[in-house]
């Protein structure tokens, strides 16, 4: 446990301190929210998840961005484990970082791929019979519409996979759905 506790320390840290954009300069301060409905894969699950995904842009180049940010998840429905039914819902809660590969298709619409990833923290096990901390990985299309030079819309396709990355004893969780997207200057 004080391994666990040590980890979620430094991702922490890393977090707040590596550097990124000055938080002082607000002319740039986008802000990325994308919401998340996923189903399961495996019809041993029946879960839906349901993600709230908060970005901020740290690294920029051509074609390429980086983001950290913070991501909100409400899995709820229950699993088959050992021929029996469990509830498996559960709320988390953790550090993401995410890596955009955009292509600017016309004045207005860009086509991308991403591909993001974090540690998760839950309020119970999850999914049942697990841990209460989990890595959460999603990678999928996105189309995006710019309406202004500030603010744009996306939506996209998103694959997740979610487990705890142990040899032992690992009941992972996969889900594919849909994912709605709004960046603004807040």
């Amino acid at each position: 446990m004080r391994r666990f506790i040590c980890l979620v320390m430094a991702i922490n840290f890393l977090l707040i301190f590596m550097p990124g954009m000055s938080y002082c300069y607000a002319a740039d301060s986008k802000v990325e929210l994308d919401w998340d409905y996923l189903t399961p894969y495996d019809s041993d699950r029946d879960l839906d998840t349901v993600s709230l995904h908060i970005f901020k842009k740290i690294f920029e180049t051509k074609d390429r961005s980086v983001y950290r940010g913070l991501t909100v998840t409400r899995p709820y429905g229950s699993i088959n484990l050992e021929q029996q039914t469990q509830d498996s819902s559960a709320v988390g809660v953790g550090p993401t970082y995410m890596v955009r590969y955009e292509k600017h298709n016309s004045g207005k619409l860009s086509t991308a791929l991403e591909v993001s990833g974090g540690l998760i923290i839950y309020d119970k096990t999850f999914p049942a019979g697990g841990k209460p901390y989990n890595f959460m990985w999603r990678v999928g299309p996105r189309f995006i519409y710019k309406i202004s030079e500030s603010s744009s819309v996306n939506i996209g396709y998103m694959l997740m996979h979610v487990s705890n990355g142990l040899r032992t004893h690992n009941p992972s969780y996969n889900a594919k759905g849909l994912s709605l997207g709004f960046v603004t200057n807040f």
